[in-house]
């Protein structure tokens, strides 16, 4: 068979050509540049689960933002900053960061490398106050210090970039600054983002600048992050929620995706009904878990006709789907977070039901252990978003995909865990019985 381009992409976020859905938290977004460009920015955070397409939001976004996707037939153009964070990263290097990000796409002229070297300037003060050098006292003051100046020089940028820009320092006027921050629940305690972004946004204010745009994106965590080292700093945000897409736009994503295929590569390809059903279930809206999915299955397909038998062997096999997935999103929280195989029992009687509700009571008439444990165990997973509870109802708990139960019950019972898995179940079965 001739090697075919695989036009599903689970290791990257979804580029923007075949990206589906999310009208709503576009919408959104878009607005959020044209208050910007007005002078009245609406920061905002996109939260959401793993795999449920941030990422891939923030890609489209970041187009619109630089005008390769029009709004309305208008094209924008902003300069963009696109950063993440973890937990190594301090406010220095958050800082430097931004101002590289800033460098590369303005230090075209001799005059514009100039401007910046001197606005800049400060960094090379604080690195030798943070360094301790100068003594304990002035390090304390580090962190004020580069506040204080990062807030003038960035809006120094935006003023001569945006507002009043001059020609003889820059070839071209900017709608505004975009400042993205990915992962941004990673952020350590220490980097104290929520409070940092909250006075550094109000600073820029007083210095006359509106034309700073900030978005976050992150787990829901990120919202008690935020609050923790700030209890204003969520005011400041609009959040945007990210929930699963639902059915009809997954199938629209698989359409685009084959549609990409068969533009690429000599032997065309199409999916049967049955597989389309199959795949949209797996992938229980959830973004990346289509383009895993689709992936595999496409892999599989050797006859041009994505099938059930392409489905099961893309999905269950050794290395397939659903094993690629567990390594990324299920493995850590089911082997790293729990350190008690009891506490994993719980899991294990939970998944029996997939994503369906649970009660308590139900869990005990199968935990081999006391109630003292099993209450232990389920404050655990809890505290760990591990499961979760059920709004207005005591004692109710389900885990978060089908797909963490299928995993639990294929790769985690003791005779598998360090063996090849065989599939014995119909394609159905594993994540569509109710």
């Amino acid at each position: 068979m001739t090697i075919r381009i695989n036009p599903f992409n689970p290791s990257s976020p979804v580029n923007p050509g075949v990206f589906v859905g999310r009208l709503g938290e576009v919408v959104r977004l878009e607005q959020s540049l044209l208050q910007t460009r007005a002078g009245n920015p609406a920061h905002f955070m996109l939260t959401g689960e793993r795999g449920i397409g941030k990422s891939s939001l923030l890609l489209y976004f970041k187009y619109v933002a630089e005008g390769a996707i029009a709004i309305e037939g208008e094209n924008l153009k902003f300069l963009i900053v696109d950063t993440d964070v973890d937990p190594t990263t301090t406010q220095l290097g958050l800082v430097q960061r931004i101002q590289s990000a800033l460098d590369r796409q303005l230090a075209v002229t001799e005059p514009a490398k100039n401007f910046l070297k001197e606005t800049w300037s400060f960094l090379q003060r604080v690195q030798v106050m943070d360094s301790g050098i100068v003594g304990v006292e002035s390090a304390r003051e580090s962190h004020e210090v580069l506040l204080d100046n990062f807030a003038y020089s960035l809006a120094s940028v935006a003023n001569r970039t945006c507002e009043n820009p001059d020609p003889s320092l820059f070839n071209a006027k900017y709608d505004g600054i975009l400042i993205l921050i990915d992962e941004a629940d990673n952020c350590a305690s220490d980097l104290r983002l929520g409070s940092f972004l909250k006075l550094l946004l109000e600073r820029i204010q007083r210095h006359g600048c509106n034309r700073v745009l900030v978005g976050l994106a992150g787990l829901p965590e990120l919202r008690s992050k935020l609050q923790a080292s700030h209890p204003s700093s969520l005011r400041i945000f609009e959040e945007i929620e990210l929930n699963r897409l639902p059915d009809n736009e997954v199938s629209q994503i698989v359409d685009r995706c084959l549609a990409k295929a068969n533009l690429t590569n000599i032997q065309k390809t199409e999916i049967t009904a049955e597989a389309r059903a199959h795949l949209i279930a797996y992938s229980e809206g959830y973004p990346h878990f289509i383009q895993q999915f689709g992936y595999s299955a496409f892999a599989a397909d050797t006859d041009g006709i994505v099938d059930d038998s392409d489905i099961t062997k893309g999905s269950f096999g050794r290395r397939g789907a659903l094993d690629l997935i567990g390594d990324r999103y299920y493995r850590n929280d089911f082997y790293n977070k729990i350190q008690k195989d009891i506490y994993r029992q719980v899991l294990r009687i939970m998944a029996d039901d997939l994503d369906g509700w649970v009660t308590r009571q139900k869990i005990s008439e199968k935990f081999k252990g006391n109630g003292a444990i099993l209450n232990n165990a389920i404050k655990a997973l809890r505290d760990r978003h591990i499961i979760l509870s059920k709004e207005g109802e005591r004692g109710v708990y389900r885990l978060q995909h089908k797909g963490f139960a299928v995993w639990i019950k294929l790769y985690t019972k003791p005779t598998l865990e360090n063996g090849p898995i065989t599939l014995t179940t119909e394609p159905s079965s594993p994540l569509t019985e109710s």
